[in-house]
């Protein structure tokens, strides 16, 4: 069985337990790029329709598994769509790995990142992650630095060649981490990622999230900080999007938003140079992890990197 008809087979069978269909039409809709926009990376895409309705499935590519918790992948997807700021999940079988969704529809399609730079867009943007923020609350607690340590030890296992200061990347992402640990912030549920292509632009101009795969309850920052990280590249912007978000831009928050930058950034370093020596797909996954080093590398190497983790340690505004 080629891999296409894996993934067919494996949703058709979804599809019927969960009362959908066994002969509905399908369709391949989301065809996946690594780089720059991370698209269908994890999972593949369908549209499933019959004279019953139709749905939107995501089937979870085999090599992604070691890193996506089934199941709390769902419950954060579940509890996202009752927030109204994602499409409802309607059924999940995970056996087949597949997660059933309302169908936004045709009129629909992942972002660009130019999309999301238009007037006005920052501010729906941040409106539905305060949607997710305020929604209901999934039993999953979000750790990026579990996820890191999941990824060091499967690039260990796999003998993936990681560039020559990583250690000392390493040592900064996990000074980093400790001096956060020090804030009293009331967790939140998290749309938990940043990158452009996991927000639907509709025709009419109107925005929903989706792909909740490292979603969770976490510090409702870090959303702001790797939405920030991924939209712009000069600080004044940062300042401006955290003001949007907050009201004004404190020292202290900027410093918060870079930290967690560099946190996520190392994640999807490690993602990209391990599934680019691991996954026998044919997708640029190492160009990713190539992308996001170099910004790693940058914040390392910013001299006001020790000033940021003593300030948040201090609670200094």
């Amino acid at each position: 069985m080629s891999y296409a008809d894996d993934l067919t087979t494996r949703l058709r069978s979804a599809l019927t337990s969960c009362g959908f269909a066994a002969d509905a039409e399908i369709e391949n809709v989301t065809q996946g790029v690594a780089s720059p926009s991370r698209l269908s990376t994890e999972w593949a895409g369908f549209r499933a329709s019959s004279a019953q309705g139709g749905c939107y499935a995501k089937v979870l590519h085999a090599d992604m598994a070691p890193l996506i918790d089934f199941d709390e992948v769902a419950q954060a997807s579940e509890c996202a769509g009752r927030s109204a700021a994602a499409p409802r999940l309607l059924g999940v079988d995970q056996a087949n790995g597949v997660l059933v969704f309302e169908d936004l529809g045709v009129d629909w399609r992942a972002a660009r990142l130019d999309d999301l730079l238009a007037p006005g867009r920052l501010q729906a943007l941040w409106a539905l992650k305060r949607q997710v923020h305020a929604g209901p609350v999934p039993d999953v607690v979000r750790s990026p630095m579990a996820d890191i340590q999941r990824l060091r030890t499967l690039c260990e296992h796999d003998n993936v060649a990681l560039p020559a200061e990583h250690q000392w990347i390493d040592r900064c992402v996990d000074m980093a981490w400790q001096a956060l640990q020090s804030r009293s912030v009331q967790a939140a549920p998290l749309h938990g990622d940043g990158v452009a292509s996991n927000v639907m632009v509709s025709s009419e101009g109107q925005l929903r999230l989706v792909d909740f795969d490292y979603g969770g309850c976490m510090d409702p920052w870090y959303d702001v900080a790797i939405t920030l990280n991924e939209l712009y590249s000069f600080e004044r912007q940062w300042r401006e999007g955290i003001s949007a978000w907050a009201g004004q831009c404190l020292e202290i928050d900027y410093a918060v938003c870079r930290l967690y930058a560099l946190i996520n950034d190392w994640y999807w370093t490690l993602w990209g140079l391990w599934a680019g020596t691991t996954s026998s797909r044919p997708l640029e996954f190492s160009k990713v992890g190539q992308w996001t080093l170099l910004r790693c590398r940058q914040c390392v190497q910013d001299p006001r990197l020790e000033g940021w983790m003593r300030q948040v340690q201090e609670g200094r505004a």
